[in-house]
């Protein structure tokens, strides 16, 4: 095995099981019953760019930024199904809204709503991956969107080796936080899921096209439908 090789191989091993690790941080009951929610924002990370590639003239990033954007309103749906919904349409350009953007110290996929980006709220990487707002910012999400408490979604997006067969699968690790309106983490859980479709064998490029850019927008929906059915129960 060249060096090449075997260093892209280590690299598969790597994202496998260094990607997005995530401490769950310890969570409190709501301060007051939770009748109504709003996303507060939804973003994407793209591990050190593995989730890349070509499509005939369309460039994965692109395919991405697509996929991104109905994910966004179907996220939105299944979270309408926990609580009254309070929906990004309403307050995407609201000015406060928008004043809480951060820059954050990693790059990050953030779907648009009519054009429009999605806010990001955390600055760190380790704020960024554990999807965690300061209390004060949660405070006044929930005041600005008139909301009793508001969900941070965030997916990171990667390959997985298999153990026994190496083959590469669509791999997405999916954080969901909720955080009341006194600046309380009321939910976190995150959940790890692959796709369906094989990507390719071990040493073969992974690119993104309309047939495989599907398949994390499958390990992602299987993620988030376990999360959202535990965020159902959980706030109850």
């Amino acid at each position: 095995m060249g060096n090449k090789s075997t260093g892209l191989f280590l690299g598969f091993i790597l994202v496998v099981f260094m990607a997005g690790c995530v401490t769950a941080a310890a969570t409190k009951k709501p301060s007051a019953p939770i009748n109504k929610i709003a996303l507060a924002t939804f973003t994407v990370r793209n591990w050190e760019g593995v989730v890349s590639g070509t499509a005939g003239n369309a460039r994965g990033n692109e395919l991405i930024s697509n996929m991104l954007s109905g994910l966004l309103t179907s996220t939105e749906n299944k979270i309408a199904g926990v609580k009254r919904l309070n929906r990004m349409s309403g307050f995407i350009n609201n000015p406060t809204y928008r004043s809480f953007n951060v820059k954050s110290d990693v790059t990050l996929m953030q779907p648009k709503m009519g054009g429009t980006p999605v806010v990001n709220f955390s600055t760190s990487e380790g704020d960024v991956v554990a999807a965690r707002l300061t209390p004060e910012t949660a405070k006044k999400l929930c005041a600005t969107l008139q909301v009793d408490a508001v969900v941070v979604v965030y997916s990171e997006w990667a390959v997985a080796m298999g153990h026994f067969v190496p083959t590469q699968r669509a791999l997405a690790k999916d954080v969901v936080t909720v955080w009341d309106r006194d600046g309380n983490l009321i939910f976190n859980k995150r959940v790890d899921e692959t796709g369906s479709g094989v990507l390719g064998g071990p040493y073969s490029p992974v690119v993104v096209n309309e047939g495989t850019i599907k398949q994390w927008s499958e390990a992602y929906n299987k993620a988030l439908d376990q999360i959202v059915a535990e965020m159902k129960a959980a706030l109850k």
